[in-house]
């Protein structure tokens, strides 16, 4: 039986989105898992379509398995590849059919050569001088990261074989890839 789709909306201030559908597989004890199979589409907020996850700019995406805490700054994705990363955000809310969060623009991350770190501190800077991040999302984004950084070290589940275990079952499934956006709109008003 195929699992029921959702979407994933990730918005960027002052403005901008990316938009896909996705796969819902499950929720325990860690939040609810996502999954988006390889060459699925991603739509920006200006309407151009990429493929999610790719191991590229403009190649081809990868599997994507997702998590959406059941309490948490973030958003973690896991590829094939043995990429894990996480979009620290806003706690994400599910509003209809999308799981939505505001990027606050912290990546922390895993890579398959064993480095640990977080991306994008300057535009954390950024966003917070230009007034787009207030203090509590800044001490909550600072947080979050250190928090993640610390949970890939020790491979703190899910962070450990959990979620790649949960990776691979997704894969197994065998699921085609996601192109079709209906009626979801291009772009909506700000959180």
């Amino acid at each position: 039986m195929t699992p029921p789709t959702t979407f994933v909306r990730k918005r960027k201030r002052p403005t901008g989105c990316g938009l896909w559908p996705t796969y819902q597989l499950g929720t325990d004890e860690y939040g609810t898992w996502l999954f988006t199979p390889q060459h699925s589409r991603h739509r920006d907020g200006d309407g151009a379509f990429c493929e999610v996850a790719q191991t590229s700019p403009g190649g081809p995406g990868e599997h994507a398995l997702h998590l959406v805490p059941r309490d948490g700054w973030w958003f973690a994705t896991w590829r094939p590849s043995g990429v894990l990363v996480a979009d620290v955000s806003t706690p994400p809310v599910l509003i209809g059919n999308e799981w939505t969060y505001v990027d606050l623009e912290l990546d922390p991350y895993s890579r398959p050569d064993g480095s640990i770190g977080t991306m994008d501190w300057d535009d954390l800077a950024e966003a917070r001088r230009n007034g787009l991040i207030d203090d509590t999302e800044h001490e909550a984004a600072v947080a979050a990261s250190r928090t993640l950084e610390d949970h890939f070290t020790h491979a703190t589940e899910p962070f450990g074989p959990h979620g790649w275990d949960r990776l691979k079952a997704a894969i197994a499934l065998g699921l085609p890839p996601l192109t079709d956006f209906g009626e979801q709109p291009v772009d909506v008003a700000p959180l």
